[in-house]
């Protein structure tokens, strides 16, 4: 922010030149801003598509005195997020959307439909149970970013307008689909071997006959793994979950967790499809799945995080970035100099 018509360059001026003056009444060191003002649009290699001219907009602020920070790649905890991924749900069935994604991504998404992975909206009292999941990404990706008490008041402030969904799996009932497809393949697999008595020399049938062998092995394997899975931690896992917040115009992905343990019933390829099905039931036009670092190379620290958003079809929204304005010159220069003195 701050959210205004930036094209309009004396409401800009009038704006900027009304907050210095207030903000010099506050006693205010400085000041600084981050307009939500396009500079690229990117495809997901993050080749520009679209370029904007904000020059305009710099030599104003320049005016004015607010210095452009330049445009920086990579997570800053002093800096909102410059790099957005985004997908465009606009005139787009859910049948079309499917067919944008990667195919991995669309065969991970039927995937958990076909295991029973389904997701529920968590109460602000079991805000603890989204937690438990996000600090296990906070331990697996290095960081560190807010405690409990952030994401309760992160819900009472946007009321309404956050949900903090669930992802999670019942293995009684995914061991109950297993048996019953054991049981399928298994009557499958008499009827051939019967047939293969009438005619032996059959290569249509022993073919059928491998293959239904080798699909009955691989399910009563996944049959086993899910007892040994329920003894060692019951029939109900928790696999992934996340804070949306949202409005008329944008569904916003903002911060999530998953165990890693669980990865293969892949919860958050169900959490997302889900929020993108909420948002077109709700004619919601923009699914943002919010911030990555703008480094796309494969050494990237956020490579991992960049192809699972790409999986979705999302393009990438490169912002402006920030502006700063020193309010008490002299004292701004020697806080930045004591900061650097630090470092």
């Amino acid at each position: 922010g701050p959210v205004m018509d930036y094209t309009n360059q004396s409401l800009v001026a009038f704006f900027f030149k009304a907050l210095t003056s207030y903000l010099k009444k506050q006693n205010c060191l400085y000041v600084l801003i981050d307009p939500y003002l396009i500079e690229n649009l990117r495809n997901a290699e993050g080749e520009i598509v679209k370029s904007y001219d904000n020059r305009a907009f710099v030599r104003t602020m320049d005016t004015l005195g607010y210095k452009h920070q330049g445009f920086p790649v990579g997570y800053d905890s002093m800096s909102q997020i410059r790099w957005l991924s985004v997908l465009d749900l606009k005139d787009k069935t859910e049948d079309q959307l499917l067919k944008e994604m990667d195919y991995q991504t669309r065969r991970n998404i039927k995937k958990t439909y076909d295991i029973g992975v389904k997701t529920k909206t968590l109460t602000i009292d079991e805000t603890q149970t989204f937690f438990d999941l996000f600090h296990m990404a906070e331990e697996k990706h290095g960081f560190k970013f807010r405690e409990l008490p952030y994401f309760e008041e992160m819900q009472k402030l946007y009321d309404d307008h956050a949900m903090l969904k669930l992802a999670y799996i019942d293995l009684n009932e995914y061991l109950k689909t297993l048996q019953l497809k054991q049981q399928q393949l298994t009557a499958e697999l008499s009827g051939v071997e019967e047939a293969l008595e009438e005619s032996p020399n059959s290569k249509k049938n022993k073919t059928k006959r491998t293959q239904l062998e080798q699909q009955l092995n691989s399910n009563k394997r996944k049959i086993d793994n899910t007892i040994e899975q329920i003894e060692q931690d019951g029939a109900v896992l928790n696999l992934a979950s996340a804070l949306f917040i949202y409005n008329e115009h944008e569904v916003y992905y903002l911060s999530s967790g998953s165990n890693p343990k669980y990865n293969a019933y892949m919860g958050a390829y169900h959490l997302q499809w889900e929020m993108i099905k909420f948002a077109k039931a709700h004619h919601i036009d923009r699914y943002n799945f919010y911030g990555i670092t703008g480094d796309f190379s494969e050494s990237a620290e956020d490579y991992g995080v960049q192809q699972f958003k790409k999986g979705f079809n999302a393009h990438v929204e490169e912002y402006i970035g920030d502006f700063i304005k020193p309010i008490k010159p002299m004292l701004y220069k020697l806080q930045t100099y004591l900061k650097h003195k630090r470092r």
